[in-house]
């Protein structure tokens, strides 16, 4: 009995059943035509008709409603439009959609999403019609990544997105695009929201629904009732197939714990763990199908480059749990520049003087001990900018390796220096020569000994046969060898260890 046709003259409308508009003097009025009852009269009325949304002033209760003053709707409009507080009609599409469309601008009015029932408590979580836990679907969307080794801190910019049903709600004019389906602040602070603890952090946080918090609508399900007893022409979704959603922007500091054996081609995961607080398991989870992660930042940070992330369900006990899991693969090119290269120079250098002359036994001595006393400094400055661990790191045992290694090139060069025969003490860089005659000029002749004046031997050869015996001669070989030899065993270990499980060749 909602519908009405319209009767010229005189001008009045006509219902289906036993009601009828009519125009008495100034005034419109509402009467029953079988029992001859006036409803409700609207008056003074400036307009001539009385489409629209007026005031009636309502005399007889009526469909539950009590008398006074109630907003009643006469609209020309179509199934499908909205009617306008002065009659015109607009898309039903238009309403509410942030901008106005009516020339009375009534179409963002009354723009309130969610109804509250009567026995509604924001303080209790919804229970499912199977009487099982609630699932809470989360979806992280991170922005920046700070990884700092040293203090073992992960800093994290991200989105989180919490999303579930509440069966006790209904929502008004769902539209299709969500952000126009926002709730406002004020009915958001009568609303239930899930609260999720951040465990894995130095102090006390969780999330915050402040006016940085946007709470929107999901309109999965199109059905709709319409509801004719509201004059503002409302569409009427359901709570239980169309989700709540709180989306808000975090920047949380998370501690990791590292694994530094295999540094500097090791590969870290740091865990951020949420923990829903509003209610234990009973009665709240996560919905692990429905919820997501992705990483929106670069690829490469200054450090480490991301690799993985993954988002899995974990055993909170009481409590349900998610942890977001973070891969983040060392880039070994600093490392290589600034420790492995220089190392292995100063290695070479230390190596090359078993191929010095044995009887300059300062000048090897020295450029060995020069080279590990270079080394002993930069193991210095690695293990200060690393964490300090009761364990050895890979970087350590290869700076170790290499001092240890220049130190028995240092022991060598003492043992053939022991086995070398210098024979007279005044002999220091060639053959002995012999004082002839001094004049009174002043000059010396010398002659070789044992050798004639004029006449040249081959010294090298007096060097050769006067020093190397065949003692210093295996200890030169057995140096060069062995130290090449423990060289390049010592590679094939310590590179084949990192080449399995380690980011020397990680592939995405």
């Amino acid at each position: 009995m909602y519908y009405f046709d319209l009767v010229a003259m005189p001008m009045s409308f006509r219902g289906y059943g036993e009601y009828r508009v009519r125009k008495v003097e100034n005034t419109w009025e509402w009467y029953n035509a079988v029992t001859n009852t006036t409803m409700a009269t609207l008056s003074p009325l400036s307009l001539n008709y009385p489409v629209g949304r007026h005031k009636w002033n309502l005399q007889v209760p009526v469909c539950g409603q009590k008398g006074g003053q109630r907003m009643l709707t006469l609209s020309p409009c179509v199934p499908g439009e909205f009617t306008c507080d002065d009659g015109s009609c607009i898309a039903f599409s238009k309403r509410c959609d942030l901008k106005f469309d009516c020339i009375d601008k009534t179409d963002e009015s009354f723009c309130d999403i969610v109804n509250f029932p009567g026995d509604y408590r924001s303080r209790l979580p919804p229970r499912p019609a199977s009487d099982e836990a609630l699932p809470i679907a989360v979806a992280v969307s991170m922005d920046t990544l700070n990884i700092d080794t040293t203090t073992m801190l992960l800093s994290v910019s991200y989105n989180l997105r919490m999303t579930w049903l509440d069966n006790r709600l209904t929502y008004n004019n769902l539209k299709p695009l969500t952000r126009l389906n926002t709730v406002s602040q004020e009915q958001v602070a009568q609303l239930w929201r899930p609260q999720l603890g951040f465990i894995n952090t130095d102090d006390i946080q969780q999330t915050k629904v402040d006016e940085d918090a946007v709470t929107t609508v999901f309109r999965q399900h199109p059905v709709y009732t319409p509801n004719l007893a509201d004059p503002y022409e409302v569409e009427i979704y359901r709570g239980d197939t169309n989700p709540l959603s709180t989306t808000r922007k975090y920047s949380t500091i998370y501690t990791c714990n590292f694994d530094l054996v295999l540094y500097p081609f090791d590969i870290q995961e740091c865990y951020l763990r949420l923990q829903i607080i509003s209610a234990s398991s009973e009665y709240l989870v996560f919905n692990v199908n429905d919820s997501a992660v992705e990483y929106l930042g670069q690829k490469f940070l200054v450090e480490y480059g991301i690799g993985k992330i993954n988002l899995k369900e974990s055993d909170g006990g009481q409590y349900g749990e998610v942890q977001v899991q973070v891969e983040l693969i060392r880039r070994y090119g600093f490392a290589m520049l600034n420790i492995y290269i220089p190392s292995v120079t100063l290695l070479t250098i230390s190596y090359v003087t078993l191929y010095f002359r044995p009887t300059i036994f300062e000048v090897r001595v020295m450029t060995a001990l020069t080279s590990q006393l270079v080394l002993a400094t930069l193991f210095t400055q690695v293990s200060t900018s690393l964490p300090k661990t009761s364990y050895f790191k890979m970087v350590d045992i290869w700076l170790l390796f290499c001092i240890l290694l220049i130190f028995f090139i240092i022991i060598f060069h003492t043992i053939i220096d022991l086995h070398l025969d210098y024979g007279d003490t005044s002999f220091t860089s060639g053959p002995p020569f012999q004082k002839i005659s001094s004049g009174s000029t002043g000059v010396t002749r010398v002659s070789p000994i044992n050798g004639k004046e004029g006449e040249t031997k081959n010294y090298k050869e007096i060097f050769k046969h006067s020093f190397l015996s065949n003692t210093v001669k295996f200890y030169i070989i057995l140096s060069k060898s062995t130290i090449f030899a423990v060289f390049l065993l010592f590679n094939a270990i310590y590179w084949g260890t990192l080449a399995k499980d380690s980011g020397l060749v990680y592939y995405y």
